[in-house]
């Protein structure tokens, strides 16, 4: 029996090798609190700069159009305008993508268009986007249904032989990027590079961590990771998942 996308029980990940590629990233930064951690979490509220231009320049060219599920902290957003590239995304002003349902994701998946710093067009409806390169960092954890409704939204937006990236963490629930690879693929999307984003600089042969000079916190946040407890592991790395649209 075979399982449609946006299904809550995923197929099993496909078990062929893909290329396993390090990047050396800045760290994820702020606190979000629409996560069950909210200062490690590698959601769209939290993504660095750095590592969102690299993700844009990497995967998508002048002109080309970018999805965001959510365009949480604006970073994406910023990253893809001074590129030259188009933005669709989600409106979600006062909203987490966690409490978007399913309906709420598959009508509004091409409702905004993000291209150029003039006010007047900031916004403006295209009904039929197709997009090079879609990026979703959902918060955590996600629910099968919200995870499975996110990559379907991803999944339409993209044109033929287009890209998703999907941030992951081993901060949310247990084996997180498993089931967002399946989810995936039960949409059609073939998985075609790992790319593991190491929050640290190169000195010499050795890597060095990189951590965040200040954190943001929302007022009254009871963050329990506000300060790094000595003898506490630092998690310094996210899982980007590249998967592409036959």
């Amino acid at each position: 029996m075979s399982t449609s996308c946006g299904d809550n029980g995923p197929p099993p990940v496909s078990k062929t090798p893909v290329p396993l590629t390090v990047w050396l990233t800045d760290p994820f930064a702020g606190c979000c609190t629409s996560c069950e951690i909210p200062g490690d979490a590698a959601c769209a509220d939290r993504i660095p700069p750095g590592l969102a231009h690299r993700i844009i320049d990497a995967f998508s060219a002048t002109g080309d159009l970018v999805f965001l599920p959510d365009p949480g902290n604006g970073i994406l957003l910023t990253a893809a305008a001074r590129a030259g590239r188009g933005a669709v995304a989600l409106s979600t002003k006062g909203l987490s993508t966690k409490a978007l349902s399913a309906e709420a994701l598959s009508a509004e998946a091409h409702l905004h268009l993000t291209s150029t710093p003039a006010p007047a067009h900031l916004r403006r409806t295209v009904p039929h986007a197709r997009a090079r390169l879609a990026v979703a960092a959902p918060h955590t954890p996600a629910t099968p249904h919200h995870a499975a409704a996110l990559i379907a939204a991803c999944a339409r937006a993209l044109h033929p032989r287009g890209v998703l990236v999907l941030c992951s963490r081993q901060s949310g629930a247990p084996d997180a990027a498993g089931h967002l690879i399946a989810h995936a693929q039960a949409c059609g999307l073939a998985y075609l590079q790992h790319i593991v984003a190491v929050e640290a600089v190169a000195t010499g042969s050795a890597l060095a961590p990189r951590r965040p000079r200040t954190v943001d916190h929302a007022p009254g946040c009871a963050c329990p990771l506000s300060r790094v407890r000595a003898g506490r592991h630092a998690l310094i790395h996210t899982d980007l998942l590249v998967l592409t649209k036959p």
